[in-house]
């Protein structure tokens, strides 16, 4: 919902900067930003570009964003970005139920055939969520990111609807 931005803020930024080794975007240059994507996403309620959330109550405690592709050529695909869930919460399923949820969104956009997502070959908890939520392993990508003198891989994920 649109009154849902201010939390979803600050659990991205929280995911940022707990687990920088995680994520493609840095915690200080989307702090910065007076809007981050997804909150103008949120608001406009953009059905191919969202975030699914998790609450215990009313407290946001994970998100999952999909993006479409547009281009004509690449609309059957979209991506999954941006999955966090808080530490407290970890542990309980609460990431399977969101990626589920979330792939569950996008494959009602009747174009949507593929989701991939990338993933830190370091993150092995994330890993074996995505496995079970039916993400197959099509590359790696060597050094996908770097933390000073430290390279990140990044496994490639993807899903086909059923």
């Amino acid at each position: 919902m649109p009154t849902d931005t201010k939390q979803y803020r600050e659990v991205r930024l929280e995911a940022l900067k707990l687990f920088p080794e995680y994520f493609g975007s840095s915690f200080e240059m989307e702090a910065a930003k007076p809007k981050l994507a997804f909150e103008i996403n949120i608001e406009t309620r953009n059905d191919k570009a969202f975030i699914v959330g998790a609450f215990d109550e009313e407290k946001l405690v994970g998100i999952c964003g999909f993006v479409q592709e547009l281009s004509p050529k690449t609309q059957h695909r979209g991506l999954i970005i941006q999955m966090y869930v808080q530490p407290a919460y970890q542990g309980k399923k609460l990431g399977l139920q969101l990626i589920q949820a979330t792939m569950a969104e996008a494959f009602k956009i009747p174009q949507v055939e593929q989701i991939a997502l990338g993933v830190m070959t370091t993150n092995i908890s994330a890993i074996k969520t995505y496995e079970r939520a039916g993400f197959k392993e099509f590359g790696i990508h060597p050094g996908y990111s770097k933390i000073g003198h430290r390279y990140f891989d990044e496994k490639l994920m993807v899903v086909f609807r059923d």
